[in-house]
């Protein structure tokens, strides 16, 4: 509980294996790395509340800034764990003159993660260790 209050008092969220908060658990999904990254790509590219600033398929990251409802810093990280399966995981940070954000970059990492399930097929949260 205590745990709860406290993410949703921070700058600063990002998800994990095993994360308290299943919503902040790593998605995985049933398509490759470049498959993700294109449908990654396009959401930025449809949404004029974001802002692309850096793309590395090398890498399987993507960065961009968030406009509204607050000005926040996303790190998108995609990874192949094995054919036809892939890890994504989602790092945001507020930028803000109070030091809380009262549960936006949990919403945002939520909306980001439920616009991915719809576009792709969606294996589950925290296989990691079932793959």
């Amino acid at each position: 509980m205590f745990r709860k209050l406290q993410n949703l008092m921070e700058n600063h969220a990002e998800t994990s294996e095993l994360h308290v908060d299943e919503r902040l658990r790593t998605h995985y999904f049933k398509v490759n790395k470049a498959e993700v990254l294109n449908v990654i790509k396009n959401i930025l590219d449809e949404d004029t509340n974001f802002r692309e600033l850096g793309f590395s398929e090398e890498r399987g990251e993507v960065t961009f800034e968030v406009r509204q409802p607050k000005n926040a810093f996303v790190v998108m990280s995609v990874v192949t764990v094995k054919a036809y399966n892939t890890a994504v995981d989602i790092n945001v940070t507020t930028e803000s003159a109070l030091p809380f954000n009262f549960g936006n970059n949990q919403r945002l990492i939520s909306s980001l993660y439920e616009d991915l399930k719809q576009r792709l097929p969606y294996l589950g949260t925290s296989l990691a260790e079932k793959l």
